[in-house]
C-alpha cells in the first residue's frame, strides 16, 4: 500500500505539472494512474477525476468534461475540491460559449470562499471567475480579482499568489489599454516568477512586454526580444495560445520592417495554430495580418481570400460578444433579483414576528402597527421602484450601442427580420464602412475613433426619418433599413449620408483629417420574399464594389453584380 501511494504521488504530481504546458505527458501519465484507480482511496479518486476532466478540455471535448464533472461533482464535499470541480465546469462552459451556464458556476464557487482555507485552493476560484470576466471584457472586476489574488501573497518569499497576481494585473492592463502601468509591472512579475519557479507564467509577461514593444512601433527591439521566447514556447507548451499571440506579432513586426518572407513564415505559423485550435479571436486577427501579408507581397488572390474569411470571423467574433455581454446582463440581474427576494422574504418574516407582538398589545401600539405597514408599503415601492429602473437599464443596454447609442447588431437585425416579414412594403439595406478607419485608429489613436463613430451616427442621423432603423453592425460598419422608398429615393438619401460624413469638421477632435465611408444598397420590392440575410448579402456585394472601385462611393446592387452607381 505504501509503494502503490508513492506510485500515486509521483504519477499525480507529474499529470498536474504538465496539464495545460505539455497535454501528451499528462494523459501518459493520467494513463498509468487509470491501471490503479481500482486501488484508489475516495481523495485519491476525486483528484484523478479532476486531473483527467482537466485533461479532456486541454484536447477540446469540452462536451466530455462537463459531463464527468457533473457526475461527481454531488458527491463531492470538501469546499477546496469542490471550488476545483466548478472551475472545471466554469472553463468547460466558458469554451463551449454557454456563458450563462459558466456565470452561474462562478457565483456557485465564490460563495464557497469563505469555507475554504488554503490559499491555493483560494486562487483556483477567483483565476475561474477573471479568466471568464475577462472574457466578457468586465475589467474592473477582473482586476479586483487578481488584486484579491496578490493579496494572498502573505510573507512568503516566491510565492505563487504573488506570481499568478502580478502576472493578472500585467495582462489585464494591457487590455484595457494602460499600457504604461502594464509595462510598470512586468519586471516586478517575472521576479515573482522567477521566484516561485514558474517558467511558464514568467514567460507569458515577457511575451506580453514583447508584443507591446511591436504595438508601439519599437519593431527592431520587439523581434529581438521575442525571438528567443519563441523557443521557449517550443520546450514549455507549443500549444499555448500565447505563442499564437506572439507568433502574429512577429508577422507584422517583420512586415513592417518589409521583410516579407519572414512575416509570412511566422504570419501562416500563427494562423495555421488558431485555426487548428479554434481560438475565434485569434483566428481573426491572424487572418487579418496574412491578407496584409499577401497584399504586400502582391498575391493580390490570396490578399482577398484572408480578407473573405476575416469578415466572415469578425461577424463571429461580434456575435459572439453580443451573447457574452447578455448572458452577463442576465445572470447579473438574476443575482441582484434574488437578492432583493431574500431581503424581501426577510422583511416579511421580521413583519410577522412584529405582528404577533403587536396582537398582544394591539391597543396601546395601534399607532405603531400603522406607522410599520406604512414603512413596509414604502420599501416595497422602493424596491418596485428599483426593480423597474433595473429592467428598463437592461432593456436599453440590450438594444442600443454603448459608443454611438444607435441600435446594436442583435436588436437592429430582430427589428429588420420583423419588417421583412410584410411583403406589401418596398425594405432597403444601405451598408456603409468606414474607409481607411484602422489608419485613423493606428494614427490618431482609439479615442479620436471613438470620436469619429460618434460625429458619423450624428451626421446621418439628420437625414433620416423617424420610422428608418439604424444599427451599427461592429467596428466601423454600420446599416440602415428604409422601408417605402423607391430606388431612386434610397440612392439619394445614401449621397446625402456620404456627403454629410464627408463634411464632418474633425478639428473638435484636437486633429485635422479627412473622414469617407463606402456605402452599398439592395433593395426588396413590393411583394418579392427575400429574406434579410439575402439582401445583406446583397447590399454587402455592393459596398464590396464601392470599396474596390475606389472607396468613398455608393454602389447599388444588381443581379449581374455590375451595378456601381
Amino acid at each position: 500500500m505504501a509503494a502503490e501511494q508513492d506510485t500515486f504521488e509521483t504519477l499525480f504530481s507529474e499529470a498536474r505539472n504538465s496539464l495545460g504546458t505539455s497535454p501528451k505527458k499528462a494523459d501518459a501519465a493520467l494513463e498509468k494512474l487509470k491501471a490503479l484507480q481500482p486501488t484508489f482511496t475516495p481523495e485519491q479518486n476525486e483528484k484523478y477525476q479532476l486531473s483527467y476532466a482537466h485533461s479532456l478540455g486541454d484536447r477540446g471535448r469540452n462536451e466530455e468534461r462537463i459531463a464527468l464533472v457533473n457526475s461527481l461533482i454531488a458527491q463531492v464535499k470538501t469546499p477546496g475540491r469542490r471550488a476545483s470541480y466548478l472551475y472545471e465546469l466554469i472553463d468547460g462552459y466558458t469554451a463551449l460559449g454557454r456563458y450563462e451556464k459558466a456565470l452561474q458556476a462562478m457565483n456557485e464557487s465564490i460563495l464557497l470562499l469563505p469555507a475554504i482555507e488554503k490559499p491555493s485552493q483560494k486562487i483556483v476560484v477567483l483565476q475561474g471567475a477573471l479568466n471568464l470576466l475577462r472574457s466578457l471584457h468586465a475589467y474592473d472586476e477582473t482586476m479586483d480579482l487578481a488584486e484579491r489574488i496578490y493579496a494572498l501573497r502573505g510573507d512568503i518569499v516566491g510565492s505563487y499568489a504573488a506570481c499568478v497576481g502580478l502576472a493578472n494585473k500585467v495582462e489585464i492592463s494591457f487590455e484595457r489599454g494602460k499600457e504604461p502601468l502594464a509595462d510598470s509591472l512586468v519586471q516586478d512579475a517575472v521576479k515573482a516568477c522567477d521566484a516561485n519557479k514558474n517558467p511558464f507564467f514568467a514567460l507569458i509577461i515577457k511575451s506580453l512586454a514583447a508584443i507591446y514593444l511591436i504595438d508601439t512601433g519599437n519593431y527592431a527591439r520587439g523581434i529581438t526580444a521575442s525571438l528567443p521566447l519563441t523557443q521557449e514556447f517550443v520546450v514549455l507548451s507549443p500549444d499555448s495560445d500565447y505563442a499564437v499571440q506572439l507568433d502574429e506579432a512577429l508577422a507584422r513586426a517583420y512586415l513592417k520592417t518589409g521583410n516579407t518572407q519572414r512575416a509570412e513564415h511566422f504570419g501562416l505559423r500563427a494562423y495555421q495554430r488558431a485555426q487548428s485550435g479554434r481560438l475565434l479571436l485569434l483566428h481573426e486577427k491572424t487572418s487579418e495580418t496574412m491578407a496584409a501579408i499577401k497584399h504586400a507581397q502582391g498575391q493580390l488572390e490570396a490578399a482577398i481570400s484572408y480578407y473573405d474569411t476575416n469578415l466572415t470571423l469578425k461577424k463571429k467574433v461580434l456575435d459572439d460578444q453580443v451573447i457574452k455581454s447578455l448572458a452577463y446582463q442576465r445572470v447579473k440581474f438574476e443575482t441582484q433579483d434574488k437578492a432583493n427576494q431574500l431581503a424581501l422574504l426577510e422583511q416579511k418574516n421580521q413583519n410577522l414576528r412584529m405582528e404577533k407582538t403587536l396582537q398582544e398589545h394591539r391597543y396601546e401600539n395601534l399607532i405603531l402597527l400603522v406607522t410599520l405597514g406604512l414603512i413596509v408599503l414604502t420599501s416595497m415601492g422602493a424596491w418596485l421602484v428599483r426593480t423597474l429602473r433595473r429592467m428598463d437599464a437592461f432593456r436599453h443596454s440590450a438594444q442600443v450601442d454603448g459608443l454611438t447609442q444607435v441600435s446594436n447588431r442583435a436588436y437592429f437585425t430582430a427589428c429588420v427580420q420583423q419588417a421583412f416579414k410584410d411583403e406589401r412594403h418596398t425594405q432597403s439595406l444601405v451598408l456603409l464602412d468606414m474607409d481607411f478607419f484602422k489608419h485613423i485608429n493606428d494614427s490618431y489613436g482609439h479615442a479620436t475613433g471613438d470620436w469619429v463613430l460618434k460625429a458619423i451616427c450624428e451626421a446621418i442621423k439628420t437625414h433620416l426619418r423617424k420610422t428608418d432603423l439604424f444599427g451599427r453592425l461592429g467596428g466601423e460598419e454600420f446599416a440602415l433599413c428604409l422601408t417605402d422608398l423607391t430606388p431612386e429615393e434610397v440612392l439619394t438619401l445614401a449621397e446625402r449620408c456620404r456627403v454629410a460624413v464627408l463634411s464632418i469638421d474633425t478639428r473638435p477632435s484636437g486633429f485635422e483629417f479627412t473622414i469617407a465611408a463606402s456605402f452599398g444598397i439592395a433593395t426588396r420590392a413590393v411583394g418579392e420574399s427575400s429574406r434579410y440575410e439575402d439582401l445583406l448579402a446583397a447590399a454587402d456585394k455592393a459596398l464590396y464594389v464601392s470599396k474596390n472601385t475606389g472607396r468613398n462611393r455608393v454602389s447599388v446592387y444588381q443581379p449581374s453584380n455590375a451595378g456601381e452607381t
